[in-house]
């Protein structure tokens, strides 16, 4: 047969057209697939197949469509087919309404998944609430529980009550656990209790009331199933202050008992621990949790409280472990240097671990502090024990992906950084980070997505707009970065100009020096200046790269930084191949590349 002859029976045998309407039928169902089954948990590895099947079919549809023919008789041979009479054959065209629908249907489902992927945040700007069907079953969310007593600047009491009975049951394996900052923002608020769960992605919502009076307490809690708002359990508790623990370990097992999971070590271990018979150190302590959660200046405030409830109770184990966490916050929000919070920080680490070594609290400063002093294993085995101790504690796995990302574990504190925002959607941190291990991974289309995502649920919060600056510049966006250092400025009290002036001189060379001179000179650009690692940023995106790296080496020897995970994003690739720079890697005991991203 000749080759002119071979394509011209190719047309008449239907081939052709057989091969646009696979082909277009099949990217339809490639496409609903991938959105459709993530949503019942199917495993990527399944997805890959089944589109590998649909790739393989193509050749077998054209063998078939090469040998058989549709007709209104049925399935006929195609030899058959031709010597039937021309009324008895397939209808002219049907084909084309085939692919016209597979294209509709395809075209659909792949901007359905661009829009979908995009649009992470619903009008509020929140994250966009999960199915339904999609919540876990062994998970819960523990709101914060309305104050009813008469004295209601006693509201951190309450709010101490609920982080206890949260943190109890974050010691439960395998029951997902809502994080406190993303369960405390709908304090106050009217919203239906299945949107709520469905923001958090928890199939349960524990809620309830406390009144005090005195040295009595009376606790009134319920557990509301997400799927349909009904009531499937609730209990009032009326005590005295000095059991309170009791009545927190109480109701911690009811609500696990519910949820049908095994409690950490059996029935008979309590989940809060009775650390204190001091009624007074422990409203001062609960007081802190409040302050230490909400971070900012009220940090110090917390520590305050802290100190009085150590002063009170000398062994009060979880008091001494939630100052040493918050001591060694302290600097990374300017509120205190490096060289005083550290040693404070170490020495109340080591004293609520005398007390109780199972204090996850005091394990993750003792993994700060050690981060900090650059003893990566260290570091490591301390973070990795308060994950034994809290495995579900959001804030102990956005640590360890910090570390992990200071190291040049990139991959990894990618994967520990989604697990955190799992348990705490609404923390702006935990979406900081998360933005930061994508970019430095050089993901940048979904670090944008996640930076643009936490900015418009967080707008006033600064770190957001300072990381956003950052990333912008790493990518040459110096529109972007000059919005973002204003409203960094604004929010740190000032007019922004100066810090929008750092943009325009990287970006423009006539206003180089102008720019070069706020950073280094402004008043308003002394909290740049005060980290080392983010202003050697800054001084080599103006091609300042001795004076960028007379920083690197003064937080070498002095240790005064909170973005050492920056030291693999993009803006220090011009340094990678100074020998200062990999002089410095050597001190920090870093290695010069991470093994997740290709040396420049």
């Amino acid at each position: 047969m000749k080759i002119h002859n071979f394509f011209a029976e190719l047309k008449r045998r239907n081939v052709y057209k057989v091969a646009v309407a696979y082909i277009v039928g099949g990217w339809a169902l490639s496409e609903g697939i991938s959105q459709v089954f993530p949503v019942f948990d199917v495993p990527n590895g399944i997805i890959r197949l089944i589109v590998i099947l649909i790739i393989a079919g193509l050749p077998i549809a054209l063998v078939l469509a090469w040998m058989f023919e549709i007709t209104p008789e049925g399935i006929k041979r195609t030899a058959t087919a031709d010597a039937m009479p021309t009324s008895a054959r397939p209808k002219k065209y049907v084909w084309l309404y085939v692919v016209v629908i597979g294209a509709v249907v395809s075209i659909g489902l792949f901007f359905l998944g661009r829009y979908s992927a995009q649009r992470p945040l619903g009008e509020s700007g929140r994250p966009s609430p999960a199915s339904a069907g999609s919540l876990p079953e062994k998970s819960i969310a523990v709101l914060p529980f309305e104050n009813l007593s008469d004295d209601k600047s006693t509201a951190y009491f309450s709010d101490g009550i609920t982080e206890e009975i949260l943190n109890a049951l974050a010691q439960i394996p395998n029951l997902k656990v809502a994080a406190r900052r993303s369960a405390f923002q709908f304090k106050g608020n009217d919203l239906d209790l299945r949107k709520i769960g469905q923001l958090l992605g928890v199939a349960h919502i524990l809620e309830g009331s406390l009144q005090k009076a005195g040295d009595q307490v009376r606790i009134n809690v319920q557990l509301v199933d997400v799927q349909n708002g009904l009531q499937t359990w609730s209990e009032k508790y009326d005590r005295k202050l000095d059991n309170v623990f009791a009545v927190e370990d109480e109701i911690a097992k009811a609500i696990a008992t519910k949820l049908r999971v095994q409690l950490t070590g059996g029935a008979g271990q309590p989940l809060v621990v009775d650390s204190t018979n001091n009624p007074q150190a422990h409203e001062l302590y609960l007081r802190g949790l409040s302050l230490l959660a909400a971070r900012g200046p009220g940090l110090l405030e917390a520590r305050d409280s802290f100190q009085q409830a150590v002063k009170l109770d000398g062994k009060y184990a979880q008091a001494w472990g939630a100052l040493a966490l918050t001591e060694l916050l302290l600097p990374s929000y300017q509120l205190d240097s490096f060289e005083a919070a550290l040693p404070r920080g170490e020495s109340a680490a080591q004293r609520a671990l005398s007390l109780d070594p199972n204090t996850a609290s005091a394990h993750v400063a003792v993994g700060l502090a050690n981060s900090i002093r650059f003893r990566w294993p260290e570091a490591d085995q301390a973070f990795r024990r308060a994950l034994v101790l809290a495995p579900e504690d959001a804030e102990a796995i956005n640590q360890y992906a910090q570390f992990l990302s200071a190291v040049g574990q990139l991959e990894p504190s990618l994967r520990e950084i989604v697990r955190a925002e799992q348990l705490d959607p609404l923390s702006p941190i935990i979406g900081v980070v998360h933005a930061g291990a994508l970019d430095s991974l050089r993901r940048d289309g979904a670090a944008e997505a996640q930076i643009k995502k936490t900015l418009a649920a967080y707008p006033e919060f600064r770190p957001a707009q300072a990381w956003a600056a950052a990333q912008y510049i790493e990518r040459k966006m110096y529109r972007e970065a000059e919005t973002a250092l204003r409203a960094s400025g604004k929010l740190n009290g000032q007019n922004g100009d100066a810090k929008a002036l750092i943009a325009r001189g990287v970006a423009d060379p006539t206003q180089r020096t102008a720019g070069l001179n706020s950073l280094t000179t402004s008043p308003d650009n002394d909290d740049i200046r005060q980290d080392p690692i983010l202003y050697a940023f800054y001084l080599t995106s103006f091609g300042e790269s001795g004076r960028a790296l007379d920083q690197l080496e003064i937080y070498a020897d002095k240790h005064n930084s909170a973005f050492a995970g920056w030291l693999w994003n993009r803006g220090f690739d011009a340094l990678r191949g100074e020998p200062r720079f990999k002089a410095v890697l050597a001190k920090l005991a870093l290695p010069y590349a991470p093994p997740d991203i290709a040396e420049p």
